[in-house]
């Protein structure tokens, strides 16, 4: 008997499956053309980020939307606060401040409706409440509801942005779904934080900018600065690339300008409208979060696997997919068809990242929400790069969205 395996019979290798998918998979959205749209993108988040916010809300803050504020009896004054704040004890987390922004955005006393600020820095977060208050029409009832609905909001502009990100690098919009997945915002969408506003704006504003709408995009950089100060990495490097291309082909200071001049202009004024009425920068107000390169991480990751445990696990979890997105930003940087200040702005929140101590790189893996520049920047490197195939990466990181998900859903 001939027991002779053909070439055809042979078990396929993990590469030619992988292969395979992807090849079906592009084939099948090519029949379909209308799904190559943002808004597809924008509803697919604004479902998931929906379909959570309702889980939470039902298991974790048993139907108290004020919960998702986190306002702790440290620096929130049960007998002061507004009525109807749930205050539990400790010193809760960072969302009871942008609450208490969201009641009045220009009162920036150190301590209002009941509430104290813990570091001046608060004073320059400011954009993510003005929405809020907006939105709420200035009732402090209506804030809770307000705050997430802001953030709800938020997700699906950001799902429609990187959509349209993707399209302007060659991709299919839903593979905007890679950078808008980061799962670190559902901490963020949690918890009443101000990351999902100054990404959303940092991502139009490279849109805008891409579409050669400089005005547009200054604007939207100008609230991503007065959202959350690291949206000043993206403005310096679009104003280090325009300096650059200024001197090299001896161009004047002009329209192109404004992507960087606007956002400048209004970070230094507000942050001058700040010492002037305060005494002192809010950038400036407190310690930085830093130290040598690499060494509050390196400590950090060492820590994490000498005691493992489900939260570790879950950091871990999260490190890796960030550094692997990283890692092949760096490799495929040169190679990349994003814009030369897309690509710095890449490293510079890398470097950023370096810096930061272990007061951020801690056991806390909500600390991962403050790294998403450099998940959604080294994303927009690799959807540039020919090369690159998306697929897998993409299903990793939702992976991890609903691994958070389910955790942030279960406790407060």
């Amino acid at each position: 008997m001939d027991t002779k395996v053909g070439a055809d019979s042979r078990a396929a290798s993990p590469a030619t499956v992988r292969s395979r998918v992807e090849s079906e998979v592009r084939t099948w959205f090519a029949d379909r053309p209308a799904l190559d749209a943002p808004l597809l993108t924008a509803a697919v988040l604004l479902v998931a980020a929906s379909a959570f916010v309702l889980v939470r809300l039902a298991v974790a803050a048993h139907g108290d939307i004020s919960t998702f504020a986190q306002a702790g009896a440290q620096f929130t004054d049960p007998a002061r606060a507004p009525h109807g704040l749930a205050v539990r004890s400790g010193s809760g987390y960072d969302g009871q401040f942008y609450y208490r922004l969201a009641l009045q955005p220009w009162n920036l006393s150190w301590s209002a409706h009941g509430i104290t600020f813990d570091f001046g820095f608060r004073r320059q977060r400011v954009g993510y409440s003005w929405l809020a208050w907006t939105l709420s029409g200035g009732q402090a009832a209506a804030a809770p509801y307000a705050l997430v609905a802001v953030n709800l909001l938020g997700l699906g502009a950001l799902g429609f942005f990187t959509g349209k990100w993707a399209q302007s690098l060659g991709r299919h919009a839903l593979w905007g779904l890679l950078p808008a997945g980061y799962f670190g915002l559902v901490w963020s969408l949690s918890r009443d934080l101000t990351e999902i506003t100054a990404i959303t704006l940092v991502v139009a504003g490279i849109v805008a900018w891409r579409s050669r709408h400089p005005l547009w995009s200054g604007l939207a950089f100008a609230g991503a600065v007065l959202s959350r100060e690291t949206a000043l990495l993206v403005v310096a490097a679009l104003a280090v690339t325009r300096m650059a291309d200024v001197v090299r082909r001896k161009e004047r200071l002009g329209r192109a300008d404004l992507g960087w001049a606007i956002p400048a202009a209004v970070f230094v004024g507000w942050q001058a409208t700040c010492a002037v009425a305060f005494g002192g920068t809010p950038l400036f107000s407190e310690g930085m979060n830093a130290s040598a390169p690499f060494t509050g991480s390196i400590r950090s990751v060492l820590g994490w696997i000498e005691h493992p445990g489900l939260t570790h696990l879950l950091l871990l979890t999260q490190l890796v997919v960030l550094v692997v997105v990283a890692g092949l930003a760096f490799w495929n940087l040169r190679r990349s068809r994003s814009s030369p200040f897309e690509r710095l702005a890449f490293v510079f929140s890398v470097i950023l990242l370096a810096l930061l101590s272990t007061s951020i790189w801690n056991k806390d893996p909500r600390e991962f929400r403050t790294m998403v520049d450099v998940f959604v920047l080294g994303s927009g490197v690799l959807l540039g790069t020919r090369t690159f195939r998306p697929f897998l990466l993409t299903g990793a990181t939702w992976v991890v969205w609903l691994m958070v998900a389910a955790l942030s859903a279960k406790y407060l």
